[in-house]
């Protein structure tokens, strides 16, 4: 017998240790160490657990919106579900999805769920894609890329040729690559702003919650690394390590577009690929090249990713009216 624990507080330690050390596919993006950084009044929290005898085994991070939607979280890249290692089944995840299904049913109109890419998971994702794809729910996909890194190897090797053009013309320039301070952030964050802008879009995250991020939630997770040309601010990026899987993640990078002497993005990226090669990272995960939920294509963004050597990954949604 499954048992639904709708959340709160008091289940606060236990959801976090079964997300980080006993499921196949939870991350910190799914702790409440990282959603609880959200405002109270940001989403209607409405994630819950599932146990069986006392253990759980699912966990089901969500929030409702106003048009009866229940989505699994709009405050995190990937919201799940998070399945227990131990329970990871054909069976027992089509007996989980049917439980969560029917409790889902009594609190919504219809669900959109973000599982784990399974880049980011210890196990492969094949079942759980299958039992969605196969109990009636509809499928989209989103088109990210990632860049293979090799002990030992420059990751300029696999670069395109063009692209190892544009990087060299960064490197008279003696560029160093160095944390920034919180005095720095501010100029991070204004460059951030302004490349939103062109796609007439926002940053997630304020400067102050970046630096919530930073000092109190996933210190160990996260990094703000940019690149100096002496005193001027050249481009800066905030990434995620995913240490259990060996993945660095850009989440945003802010360039200078008052640069001209050559192309920062390209000489940023270059330059933090060399760095996670060197620290161990087997895998750097450049996000998503889409909007629409994976209907429309940054072709050209995606070409640059791809010019840095990247492959294709996929990210999945997964939608169901009742």
């Amino acid at each position: 017998m499954f048992e639904i624990l709708p959340y709160n507080p008091q289940l606060e330690k236990r959801w976090d240790k079964f997300v980080l050390n006993e499921s196949m596919n939870g991350t910190f993006l799914q702790t409440r160490r990282f959603l609880n950084y959200h405002p109270k009044d940001r989403f209607e929290d409405a994630s819950f657990l599932i146990e069986s005898s006392g253990t759980i085994i699912a966990a089901f991070p969500g929030n409702h919106t106003n048009t009866g939607k229940w989505i699994s979280h709009q405050g995190s890249t990937f919201g799940g579900p998070i399945i227990s290692k131990n329970f990871y089944t054909a069976e027992r995840v089509l007996n989980i999805v049917d439980c969560a299904e029917n409790y889902l049913k009594s609190i919504c109109k219809s669900i959109k769920i973000r599982p784990t890419s399974s880049l980011f998971s210890l196990d492969s994702t094949s079942l759980l894609e299958y039992v969605f794809d196969h109990c009636g729910y509809k499928r989209q996909s989103e088109l990210s890329a990632v860049c293979t890194l090799e002990p030992g190897k420059d990751p300029l090797e696999k670069c395109e040729k063009t692209c190892r053009s544009v990087f060299r013309k960064s490197i008279p320039y003696n560029l160093e690559l160095r944390d920034m301070t919180d005095e720095e952030m501010p100029e991070f964050y204004k460059h951030l702003c302004i490349s939103k802008a062109k796609h007439k879009a926002k940053p997630v995250h304020t400067l102050e919650e970046l630096l919530d991020l930073r000092h109190n939630r996933i210190a160990n997770e996260i990094r703000f690394r940019a690149l100096w040309m002496k005193d001027i601010y050249v481009a800066g990026m905030m990434m995620f390590d995913f240490a259990n899987v060996n993945v660095r993640h850009a989440q945003y990078i802010a360039p200078n577009d008052e640069i001209r002497e050559f192309q920062p993005t390209t000489a940023m990226y270059i330059n933090i690929m060399r760095e996670a090669a060197k620290e161990g990272f087997t895998k750097f995960s450049w996000g998503t090249s889409n909007d629409k939920n994976g209907d429309y294509l940054n072709l050209p963004l995606f070409k640059f990713k791809e010019s840095l050597g990247a492959k294709a990954s996929l990210n999945l949604i997964y939608t169901k009216n009742f």
